[in-house]
C-alpha cells in the first residue's frame, strides 16, 4: 500500500511538473510571438494573457487583441480569443472566438457577429507536425461593412483535411500519389446576401432573398506539405479539382465539377462543367446585378435556350467554364481574366 501511495505521489509530481513546464512554454511562446510581430513592424497589442486548465488542459486566453499590418492595411480586433488543448495531445488545438470581431481592410471595416464560432486544428504527432485537419464552424452569423453591405447565414462549416486523414476516417489506405494532397469542404445553410443587392434580384426573378444551401467538395495537390515549415517556403497548388458544387436557391439549382491547374504563366487553366436547372431565372438575375446589359438580355436568353434544348430538357442548361491562356469564358460568354494560381515570375 505504501509503495502504491509513493508511486501515485511520484506520478502526480511528474504530471504537475509537466503541466507547469508546458504552460510556461505556451505563455512564453505567446508573449514572444507578440514581441516578434511588433519588432517586424506589425501592430500586435493585447491587454492580458493567461494559461490555466491544470491538470488536464492547457487553456490559453488572450484579451484585448488588436493586430494590424500597416503595409497591407489589414487588421483584426477582438475582445478575446481562447485556445484549448488537452495535455496528453497538445497537437490537437481548439480555438473559441468571441461573438463580435472587427476585420479591417484598406477600404472598410467589417463587423462579424456570430454565435458559437470555433475552429480546430489537428496535426499528426510527428516532428514536422503535418496538418491532419483544420475545421472552422459557426452558428448564425452576420457581417456588416462600413461600406454599407451586409451578409449572413444560419450556419457554416469549412474544412481542409489531408488525404491520409480522410482515408483513416474512411478505413482505407491512402496511396503514394496522395502526398501533399488535401480535401476541402464548405457548407453554408440559409445564406443571406446583402438585402440591398438582393432586392432587385428578388423583384426581377421571384427567387427568395435567402439561398437555401451552398456546398462544395474539392481536392488539391500542393508543391509542399502544410506543416510547421510552411513559413519558410511558398506552397503552391499543382492542381485544384472541383469534385462537386451544389447551390440550391429556390427553384434555381446549380451543380458543377471540373479541374484547373496553373499554366506556364501561372494562370488557372482547365474546364469546369456547370449544370443549371430552371436556368430561366438566371438571366434576369444577371441583369439585376449588372452582369448583362438589359438591351441584350433577350438575345442571351434565346442563345441559352437553344443550348438548353440540346440537353433534351429545356429547363436544364449545361455550360462549360473554360480557362485558357489567361482568359475565361462561360460557354460563349467572355468573362475576362482568369485567376492567378502561381505568382508571376521574372
Amino acid at each position: 500500500m505504501r509503495k502504491l501511495l509513493i508511486l501515485l505521489l511520484a506520478g502526480s509530481g511528474l504530471w504537475s511538473g509537466y503541466w507547469f513546464a508546458g504552460s510556461s512554454a505556451i505563455r512564453s511562446g505567446a508573449e514572444d510571438w507578440f514581441a516578434n510581430a511588433n519588432s517586424q513592424g506589425i501592430l500586435a497589442e493585447k491587454t492580458a494573457l493567461s494559461v490555466v486548465g491544470f491538470p488536464n488542459r492547457f487553456d490559453l486566453t488572450v484579451e484585448g487583441i488588436h493586430l494590424a499590418d500597416p503595409q497591407s492595411g489589414l487588421g483584426w480586433q477582438a475582445p478575446f480569443a481562447q485556445v484549448f488543448a488537452m495535455t496528453w495531445k497538445p497537437w490537437h488545438i481548439i480555438a473559441a472566438l468571441p461573438p463580435e470581431q472587427v476585420i479591417s481592410t484598406p477600404d472598410e471595416e467589417i463587423i462579424l457577429k456570430s454565435e458559437g464560432m470555433k475552429a480546430s486544428f489537428r496535426a499528426r504527432p510527428t516532428p514536422d507536425l503535418p496538418l491532419a485537419a483544420a475545421i472552422v464552424e459557426s452558428g448564425p452569423f452576420t457581417t456588416t461593412s462600413t461600406s454599407g453591405w451586409t451578409v449572413g447565414a444560419f450556419q457554416a462549416l469549412a474544412s481542409i483535411k489531408s488525404v491520409d486523414t480522410v482515408a483513416d476516417e474512411a478505413g482505407v489506405d491512402a496511396v503514394m500519389s496522395d502526398a501533399n494532397s488535401y480535401i476541402m469542404t464548405l457548407t453554408v445553410e440559409d445564406l443571406a446576401p446583402d438585402p440591398a443587392a438582393m432586392k432587385r434580384i428578388v423583384a426581377e426573378t421571384g427567387l427568395p432573398p435567402v439561398i437555401d444551401r451552398v456546398s462544395l467538395l474539392a481536392s488539391t495537390q500542393l508543391t509542399a506539405p502544410l506543416d510547421r515549415h510552411i513559413g519558410g517556403s511558398a506552397v503552391m497548388p499543382v492542381f485544384i479539382s472541383l469534385d462537386s458544387l451544389l447551390i440550391i436557391w429556390g427553384e434555381l439549382e446549380v451543380t458543377a465539377t471540373g479541374k484547373v491547374a496553373p499554366d506556364a504563366a501561372g494562370y488557372a487553366a482547365g474546364r469546369i462543367e456547370f449544370e443549371v436547372t430552371n436556368w430561366q431565372k438566371l438571366v434576369p438575375a444577371l441583369v439585376a446585378i449588372g452582369a448583362i446589359k438589359p438591351e441584350i438580355s433577350q438575345t442571351v436568353e434565346n442563345m441559352l435556350g437553344a443550348m438548353a434544348k440540346e440537353t433534351g430538357d429545356p429547363d436544364v442548361l449545361k455550360l462549360p467554364l473554360i480557362l485558357n491562356e489567361g482568359r475565361m469564358w462561360l460557354g460563349p460568354l467572355p468573362l475576362g481574366s482568369a485567376p492567378m494560381l502561381l505568382p508571376p515570375t521574372g
